[in-house]
């Protein structure tokens, strides 16, 4: 089975990601699909499209969209797959669904994607604690900035509202895109 316009893939573990492990018992953090911050992000590509023609491989890892593997509540109040559902755990999603891919050795990001990590706040006091606001070291640049010299590990600042919050690698990093990159701090 191969799609002309869409991957098709799977997701990596199952649909939400509400559980956590303490001393060996698994509990549930969160018992409701409305709360889109646990649902997966992970795919596996099983096919990619055969008008592709990008590095993206069969076996690799997608950081996808939060709605592809999320359930909703139609019209009557029953729960439902999300549109991408095709069938037996595939899913179909099309290249403006995912921002990363994973090749077996390394994270690359994907068109006009890039990921920051945020970085704490230097001089702050007892009652000011998280990252400093719209600052951030490049974790995975892409070829926009690339191309104008910003590369991973740089320090900048990025707009307003313009970060989304993944989890890759247990680090919390910011998406967006490489537009929303103001200023390079180095």
């Amino acid at each position: 089975m191969k799609s002309p316009y869409f991957f098709l893939i799977k997701p990596k573990g199952g649909e939400y990601n509400n559980e956590i492990d303490i001393a060996g018992e698994k509990i549930i953090i969160n018992s409701t699909v409305e709360n889109h911050s646990h649902v997966n992000r992970f795919a596996e590509v099983i096919q990619c499209p055969y008008t592709y023609k990008g590095n993206i491989k069969p076996g690799d890892t997608l950081v996808v969209h939060h709605n592809i593997f999320r359930i909703y509540y139609d019209m009557r109040g029953r729960p439902r797959k999300s549109p991408n559902y095709f069938k037996n755990g595939i899913y179909f999603i099309d290249a403006y669904q995912f921002y990363l891919y994973h090749d077996c050795e390394q994270w690359n990001s994907v068109g006009e994607y890039c990921f920051v990590k945020p970085i704490e706040k230097e001089n702050s006091y007892l009652y000011e604690e998280g990252a400093e606001d719209h600052t951030g070291i490049i974790k995975y640049s892409n070829n926009t900035l690339d191309k104008l010299g910003v590369k991973k590990g740089d320090k900048v600042n990025f707009t307003k509202d313009s970060e989304y919050e993944f989890e890759i690698n247990n680090e919390k990093l910011y998406r967006m895109r490489a537009i929303d990159i103001c200023t390079v701090l180095n």
